[in-house]
Parts: structure tokens; sequence; C-alpha cells
């Protein structure tokens, strides 16, 4: 959320909250959402959870740029993909079962598989990116290269070798002065 933010140039004020803590029960917190989950917008009237559907929403009000129906159902493929073939799939159980196990409990064989599985999708992705394209989407960054950044930016946190055009590219991601502006909003490494 906070890396389309910077990228559309858009101003905004934060109100942190810090997981699994009493704040999260504030009556303040719960009227934007009601199922405590971290991040949620108030963009006027509208609420909005889910960090796919924020940055989707801020796009398609604030992006300039024009795309194709066609592009556009690339870039919601390549959206749901990272979000939930690497994110939900892998990188979430491994964070909840390798990262919090007195939480979720220890489950080696779950954690075993979601890596391999990671390094399967990330295959996938290093394959489009073959050709040397600068993002996703060609020589245009998209609301795709966020989430597939965001979640190579988790994957070198669990110290996941990424295939070489996948490491080149989360490189020339990373680099992009709102990703920097935005890891400073969101305490997340500025590069890894």
């Amino acid at each position: 959320m906070y890396w389309a933010l910077h990228e559309l140039r858009l101003d905004y004020q934060i109100e942190p909250i810090i997981t699994r803590t009493e704040a999260m029960d504030r009556p303040e917190f719960l009227a934007v959402s009601p199922g405590k989950k971290i991040p949620a917008i108030q963009h006027d009237s509208l609420t909005l959870t889910e960090s796919g559907a924020i940055t989707r929403f801020l796009m398609e009000i604030y992006s300039k740029e024009i795309w194709t129906v066609e592009q556009n159902a690339q870039i919601s493929r390549w959206s749901f993909f990272a979000l939930m073939e690497i994110d939900a799939t892998a990188l979430y159980v491994i964070r909840r079962h390798e990262g919090l196990p007195t939480i979720y409990g220890e489950a080696p064989a779950a954690i075993a598989s979601s890596y391999a599985y990671v390094d399967r999708q990330l295959d996938v992705l290093n394959e489009r990116l073959v050709d040397g394209r600068s993002y996703v989407m060609g020589e245009k960054f998209s609301e795709a290269d966020i989430h597939l950044g965001s979640c190579l930016v988790w994957a070198r946190l669990l110290k996941m070798r990424l295939p070489i055009h996948v490491a080149a590219y989360r490189e020339r991601l990373v680099k992009r002065d709102a990703y920097q502006q935005a890891s400073v909003a969101n305490a997340m490494p500025a590069s890894l």
C-alpha cells in the first residue's frame, strides 16, 4: 500500500497499529478494519482492507497510465500470481510457521514444501523476464510490479535464492524512489 501511495505521489496520513496488540481493539481502528486486518485504508467514505484491493483502488483512481483490456488482464494475472501463488500459498506459510511457531505452531513439512513451491513459482516469473524487460509488463511499471516486488523483498528477507532475471528485476524495483520512500514509511529494509 505504501509503495502505491508513493508511486502515485499521494499525500496520506498513517495511524500506526502493531499487530496482536490492544491497539487493534480500538473502536477507531475497528471502524476501518472490522476484521483487524492490516493494511487498511480510509479514503473519503470508503474503508478498504487487503493490500491487493487497496493497490488496485489507488491505481484505478490516480494512475495516469493507460492500459488496454488485454494489458489489464495481464496486470491482474501477475498481481494475483504474486498475491496467491507466491505470498498466500508459500511465503505466508513460512512467515507463520517458521517466524512465529509459538503462535501458529511448528510445521516443518509445510515450511519445506512452501520453500520448494516458491522456487517453482519464481522460475515461472524468471521465464517472463528472460527477454530483458524492465518490468513484468515490459517497460511500463504497473501495480503487478508492486505486488511481485513486495514478495521478492520478503523472499530475500527469508534468504531465498532468486533466479538470475528475478534477482535483477528485484534490484530494479527496490532502487525506485517510491520503493525507497515506502520502505521508510513501512519500516522495511530499503534493500537486501
